[in-house]
Formats: C-alpha cells, structure tokens, sequence
C-alpha cells in the first residue's frame, strides 16, 4: 500500500449512513471472532477518509480475490479509494502500536480516543452521506489467509459481498514485537471519491461501469406506451418507480433505475413490493427472478402473495429462499380461481441477520 516504515496494512469494514434512493442502512453492529491466535472484527456503520498512492503486492492480490467473490455472487467490482486507505492504514498502524484489537480507537498517534470507523473515515475527508463498512482482521500475513478468514465469518463475509459498496481502502501492516503481528483494515463505501482509481491506474481516470446482474433479454418497451402495461399491469417492466407501493424497512428504493426490482441483500430487512390489480377471466401472472446468496440461507424468504384491501394475506402463491439461489428463470402462475377479485399481487421478502440474500424481480406481466 503506501510508503511506510516497518510495516503493511490492509483495511476493510462494513457501515451504511444514507437516506439515497436505492442504498440501504444496514444496522450498527460490532462483532470479534477469537480464532486460536488469529481474531477478526466486522462492524456496520457510517464513514470517510485520505489519500494515499503505492499499494503492496498482497493488498493489490486482496482486491483481486473480492472483486472475483463478488462477481460469482453477482455483484459489481469495488475500486481503489485512496481516501480509505488512509483511514484503513492509520486504524492499523494504532492497533499495533497501541496494543488494542477494536473498531473504535483505544489510542492513536493520528485520531481523538473513542473515535468510531466513520469518524476516521470522515476525518481523512470521505465524509459522504452514503453506505459504509469495515472489516478488521489480525494475525494473517497473506491475503488469502485474511480472505479465507472473513468468508469463514458470517458477519465479515456479508460485508465483502454487499451490493451497496463501490470502492474499498484496504491496508496491511506489518509491526515486530507487537501482539499480534499482522494488522488488516477494510474500509468499505458506497459513493465513488475523487481519489477512487483501478489497480494500477491514477484518481481522476475512467473508473469500470458499474455491473448490473446479467439479464435476460426482453422486448423494449414501444415510445408512447402508456403508463398501464398491456399486460395488465401499471409498469410490469419494471422502467420507472411508478405503479409500484414499494416499502422497505431501511427505507430503501426496491425499482432500481437499471429497469428492475431488488429486494433483500441486507439484514433484518422486510421489504414488499405490490400493486392493486383486476383478475379476469384466465388470468396468468408471468415474471422473471433471480436470487443471489452469500450461502444457501432457508430463512430469508421470498413470497410472491395475493392479500386484499385490508393486508390480510389471500393466498401465497409461490415461495423462494436463499437454496434457490441461481440465474434468471421465467415463472408462470395461474390466477384463474380468483378470477373477478381485485386483489393487491406482490412480493414479500423477509431477511435475518446472516449470510445476505438478494431478490431480483424484472418483466412483470398479467395476462390476459
């Protein structure tokens, strides 16, 4: 990583602090896993950051191994954020001087005691109203022990696959004589910083797009379509945020501006995506899904259901969970035995506080 006398550091951490249409709140915690003689800590919370410019071989290999974690979960690349790294670096250069193994700082040569991750991270000037996180690991001198080490840990293993997350600061160091030797910091956030750059290339370049799941193909809906689809349903297709009562519990938005819905990918989460429809004679609901997971979680669930004016549930009619994890697939239900009701047809999800899972919901269509 950056220059520095006797030592390397990785950084790395989980936090969300937003209010932005589709970026989600995860809830503060603080969890330390003893291992032997290795210990690892995750925390979700709110952040900001630095500068900095050289990253060591192992560092650069670390970004190597989660960007591809990420992407066999279907997630996009997290980039480089200097800022980060320096929040990440002084973090881990304090736990080793100082002696201390924590998210909040015990003692610092560079911040006040008591100072949590997001008040470094802001402090080093990464202080954007946006997700944030940190993962903290001692002990390991390579990143694929660090690595390894957090996919092993429920709480870590869902930071790193967090949708929400575009850059990372990560750094290693590396202290004699200190308690535990080795010293990795994680800094995650959700908002590009000027000082954000691909391995190997300047800040202030062309950053890589961000990645959307892969999608089947689909007719493009005509210019001048109305806002009812002819399918039946107010924006079936999923290209705006109308026709859709969206609730999440952090608040977030479910009809993301790619053209679909998602729904879950945090924790503790109860989201519902629904609209009021007339069932006719016949009437078929087709749609695509596609779920995502950290590990094959049965309890997050996924119910597609038919309730009525009042909330109270009709029928549920299908059921996923974190075990049908897979690639888009095209379902078809009969609503033929409800047929002349006006019902509310939506998705519920329902999410604990493990291995994340995430719904994708996309071309909608009732028929006829």
């Amino acid at each position: 990583m950056r220059r520095r006398v006797g030592g390397v550091i990785i950084s790395g951490m989980e936090m969300r602090e937003t209010s932005r249409p589709g970026t989600r709140r995860t809830r503060h915690r603080l969890l330390l896993a003893v291992l032997t003689v290795v210990l690892l800590s995750t925390l979700a919370l709110a952040g900001s950051g630095g500068a900095a410019t050289a990253y060591d071989a192992e560092e650069v290999e670390f970004l190597g191994l989660i960007n591809e974690y990420r992407k066999e979960n279907g997630l996009r690349p997290v980039i480089l954020s200097d800022t980060l790294a320096v929040a990440a670096e002084r973090h881990s250069k304090d736990m080793a001087e100082y002696g201390f193994f924590a998210h909040n700082t015990a003692e610092s040569s560079y911040y006040a005691a008591g100072s949590k991750p997001w008040d470094r991270m802001e402090a080093e000037g990464y202080d954007y109203n946006t997700p944030k996180g940190e993962n903290l690991a001692v002990g390991y001198a390579s990143a694929q022990e660090a690595m390894r080490a957090w996919e092993d840990s429920p709480s870590h293993n869902a930071a790193m696959l967090d949708g929400n997350y575009r850059v990372m600061g990560v750094a290693r160091i590396n202290e004699p004589g200190s308690v535990h030797g080795w010293y990795w910091t994680t800094d995650f956030g959700g908002y590009v910083d000027p000082s954000s750059h691909a391995a190997g290339k300047s800040p202030g370049g062309p950053q890589p797009a961000a990645d959307a799941p892969e999608k089947p193909p689909g007719p493009s809906p005509a210019k001048g379509k109305s806002a009812r689809d002819t399918e039946g349903l107010d924006n079936g297709g999923l290209g705006r945020a109308g026709g859709w009562s969206q609730r999440a519990r952090d608040g977030a938005d479910l009809i993301l501006d790619d053209g679909y819905a998602r729904l879950g990918a945090y924790h503790d989460g109860k989201d519902w995506l629904g609209q009021k429809v007339r069932i006719s004679a016949g009437a078929t609901l087709a749609y695509d899904v596609k779920i995502k997971a950290g590990g094959e979680d049965p309890d997050d669930v996924m119910l597609l259901r038919l309730t009525d004016g009042e909330g109270k549930q009709v029928a549920v009619l299908k059921r996923y969970t974190g075990r049908d994890a897979g690639g888009w697939e095209r379902e078809r239900v009969d609503l033929s035995r409800f047929e002349g009701r006006t019902l509310y047809i939506g998705f519920g999800v329902r999410t604990d506080g493990g291995r994340l899972t995430t719904f994708y919901v996309d071309r909608m269509a009732l028929r006829p």
